[in-house]
């Protein structure tokens, strides 16, 4: 999630992916935790861990805008370098997770013969999720990245018109008016399109930010409330659907990147590394999660003990494997296209 990088890397951004990345893995453990051992830690609250995803979106909009807000033209170069953070990695998880079925069988809750290979592989829209779960978010990920590469075809006094556009076209969608009826509909018109839209917004006004710090805080608090008052309230039903996601942890995703970003504050080093290491650790957590659940499911009584363990465990995996996949396996293979696309762009 949100893998590409200012070329002048802005440490804020690593600091908002690191946490991005541990309310995602905390929410899976919840959920884990409730599944197979049996003690609910946090209660409903917990699935608030799942704003994390929000938060990537928005700062895969203030990012990519960052990065082209003064292109003349898309290249093909942009949509090479999107790809090659997204993919390549994800089918390595894809592999992985392709085995964990082979083994584990009937302990998933799906049988691998529903998989839809095409849409999985692709990461295409489709009405069931991808074998790798989180692949449904990378969906979003390439959409937006269509789109924003579409949008720099316009000249730029143009591109905020179309925005503003497809900002309408969302919000509509959100009423009977243009309610979507296919999964590729529900992609093109999703309410997750909004949090993009907010990170372009950021971007675009991050020359004022600092002068609005005191304003972002207590909204971060407003949202805070939203999230938890939701989530408490309604559990993780009350996420299923996007629109009711959205409007839980829109205020939340948003409010939180604007106050890291207005306040610019020097935290511990290690919150750096975690943030280099994010889209390794979202895309392997399942993995080590789903599967350490189950051993401790079966090894141990359920209750709070086991339940403590598989967090503590749980997350010290999730970060020893995205720590090692993003040193050995993320780093080369992003070196490797690079050094590709940038044979074709002297070709250009």
């Amino acid at each position: 999630m949100s893998t590409a990088r200012p070329r002048a890397e802005i440490v804020e951004l690593q600091y908002l992916r690191a946490i991005a990345v541990l309310m995602v893995v905390v929410g899976h453990l919840h959920q884990a935790g409730g599944r197979f051992t049996g003690a609910d830690i946090l209660g409903p609250v917990g699935y608030l861990g799942f704003a994390g995803v929000d938060v990537f979106f928005v700062i895969s909009g203030f990012i990519i805008h960052t990065l082209y807000r003064s292109a003349k033209r898309p290249t093909a170069s942009y949509a090479l370098k999107r790809l090659n953070r997204i993919y390549p990695l994800y089918w390595i998880f894809t592999a992985l997770a392709l085995l964990g079925y082979l083994a584990m069988g009937d302990s998933l809750t799906r049988q691998i013969t529903d998989i839809d290979w095409l849409t999985t592989v692709a990461l295409l829209p489709s009405s069931q999720p991808p074998l790798l779960l989180v692949g449904w978010t990378l969906i979003h990920e390439l959409y937006f990245y269509l789109v924003y590469g579409l949008l720099l075809f316009l000249p730029g006094r143009w591109r905020w018109a179309a925005i503003a556009t497809w900002l309408g076209l969302t919000l509509l969608a959100q009423t009977s008016w243009l309610a979507p009826t296919n999964p590729w509909s529900a992609l093109i018109l999703s309410p997750f399109n909004l949090l993009f839209i907010a990170g372009l917004g950021l971007a675009e006004l991050r020359p004022h930010l600092a002068r609005t710090r005191w304003i972002a805080l207590p909204i971060l608090l407003v949202g805070v409330a939203i999230a938890t008052r939701w989530t408490a309230t309604y559990g993780l039903d009350g996420l299923a659907d996007a629109g009711d996601r959205v409007f839980a942890f829109l205020t939340l995703a948003i409010a939180l990147v604007w106050a890291v970003l207005a306040w610019q504050p020097r935290w511990h080093a290690a919150l750096t590394g975690i943030g280099d290491w994010s889209y390794a650790i979202y895309l392997g957590h399942l993995l080590v999660i789903g599967t350490l659940a189950r051993i401790i499911g079966r090894m141990a009584e359920p209750g709070l003990a086991s339940t403590l363990a598989l967090y503590m465990i749980g997350l010290a995996l999730s970060l020893a494997l995205g720590f090692l996949t993003h040193r050995f396996v993320e780093m080369p293979l992003l070196a490797a296209g690079k050094k590709q696309i940038a044979k074709l762009k002297r070709d250009e």
